[in-house]
């Protein structure tokens, strides 16, 4: 009996301390388990992170190079639409009048720098009527020479060929720059270039030979001739847009230039 009794509490005890490890076992299998699915799940939420500050960066340095790209569009487009100052046409008399058949136009031709300032002597045309047409050839450039500010090609370039008003025939207009040469406008910006006297040169080989005109940076040559209504006591600024041609804007006559190099007609 004490034998049996004996068997059995060493059964109950080798149970229980089967129990007992088994239990140890769970809780250390749990206990592994919690640990590592808390370490999975913040190696996790650290990748996750690490991607999202990726991602970030990669959006701040689109935006940064889309706002470096729209500064220079900006940049680009404001260039496009400067104008320079080529000439002033200053009305400088009149007499007679349109119903009487009999009006004429005392005007003064001027070349300028971008200042206003006088590239040369101003010269005194007379013509019939109050409407005059200024005739020249115009040279423009590719856009991306303007946006670049390439040194010839950040610009059109215009040589004025004569003046004339409503009246009188082209061919029988007053000249202004001579053919070939190279205009008061530019004679300030050193010596001229191989490119620039090839374009003075042979302006209508690049205005009628495409091929010729790409290698050169050049969009279109041709000629143009604005024309404007007169008014005496007005300056006519003539502008030439960096990617266009010429435009005229009116201006009243500054006090200190209405008899300066004139006549009376």
């Amino acid at each position: 009996m004490l034998k049996t009794l004996s068997a059995v509490n060493t059964l109950l005890g080798t149970i229980l301390a089967l129990v007992v490890v088994g239990l140890l076992g769970a809780a250390s299998w749990i206990g592994y388990r919690s640990y590592h699915a808390d370490k999975i799940a913040l190696d996790e939420a650290e990748a996750k992170l690490a991607a999202q500050d990726e991602r970030i960066a990669d959006l701040v340095a689109d935006v940064e190079a889309k706002q470096r790209r729209i500064a220079q569009l900006g940049l680009a487009l404001k260039l496009l639409k400067v104008d320079h100052r080529v000439a002033h046409l200053d009305v400088v008399d009149q007499k007679g009048s349109a119903a009487g058949g009999d009006l004429l136009t005392a005007v003064r031709f001027v070349e300028v720098d971008d200042e206003g300032k006088p590239l040369e002597e101003p010269r005194l045309f007379q013509i019939d009527g109050d409407m005059v047409y200024v005739e020249s050839w115009v040279v423009k450039f590719g856009d991306e020479y303007v946006e670049m500010g390439d040194p010839l090609r950040s610009t059109s370039l215009c040589l004025f060929r004569r003046l004339f008003g409503e009246t009188q025939q082209p061919s029988q207009g007053f000249p202004l720059d001579p053919v070939g040469s190279r205009p008061a406008g530019y004679q300030g910006g050193g010596k001229a270039s191989e490119m620039e006297k090839q374009i003075w040169a042979k302006f209508w080989e690049y205005a009628n030979d495409p091929a010729m005109a790409e290698e050169a940076g050049v969009r279109a040559a041709h000629g143009e001739a604005p024309f404007q209504k007169l008014v005496r006591g007005k300056r006519y600024k003539i502008l030439l847009r960096s990617s266009g041609g010429l435009t005229f804007q009116p201006e009243d006559l500054p006090p200190d230039a209405a008899g300066k190099g004139s006549e009376p007609l």
